[in-house]
């Protein structure tokens, strides 16, 4: 069976099993080399045949192995960058549905249900690849659509904080105050002045 690896991947093995695997593979080569030794006769010149015999034997041994693990080491390879992959498209699945149903009244709940995970598992990953939770990406759009509507005349800080998805308005301004300092109201005002 083969395998298909990205370049420039490294495989990562844990420190115990790769002791394991190193002294599993000196211990081969060290049989092979006493086989390759013993066999022959013990004369000057037939030593020095041994030893070349023995390097060589050792050097394709080695390649056969190297080629082996590399085959060994692929597979799983392959199977852990998929998983990277998988949670990488976790992260972009949940950033697109924030990005799409922002003006809308929902939360983590809602999301890992369509995306068949739970809550902690969304927001380790969230915040693994983004650096910030669920919540605090959801605000932040939330809050950065406001802050574009506040520019513009002719929507009440009420009708904006549910255009961007709050159902109180106390709620927005609290996170609106939180995420930039002043309230929506300030913000409308030094916008107006500038």
């Amino acid at each position: 069976m083969q395998t298909t690896q990205e370049p420039g991947m490294k495989f990562q093995v844990d420190p115990s099993s790769q002791i394991e695997l190193e002294e599993l593979c000196n211990s081969i080569l060290s049989g092979v080399v006493d086989r390759i030794i013993h066999k022959q006769e013990d004369t000057a010149p037939e030593r020095i045949r041994k030893e070349a015999v023995a390097q060589e034997s050792i050097a394709m041994f080695y390649q056969s192995l190297t080629t082996a693990l590399k085959q060994m080491t692929g597979q799983t390879e392959f199977n852990y960058w998929h998983s990277k992959d998988r949670n990488q498209r976790k992260v972009e699945e949940a950033l697109a549905y924030i990005d799409e149903h922002y003006e809308e009244d929902f939360g983590l709940a809602q999301v890992t249900d369509i995306m068949h995970c739970s809550s902690t598992y969304l927001n380790r990953l969230l915040k693994r690849y983004t650096g910030s939770t669920f919540y605090s990406l959801l605000t932040r759009k939330r809050i950065e659509h406001s802050k574009q509507l506040l520019t513009m005349d002719g929507q009440t800080v009420n009708e904006i904080s549910s255009a961007v998805g709050y159902t109180n308005v106390h709620s927005f301004i609290r996170a609106f105050k939180r995420s930039v300092g002043v309230t929506p109201g300030q913000f409308r005002e030094g916008f107006a002045k500038s």
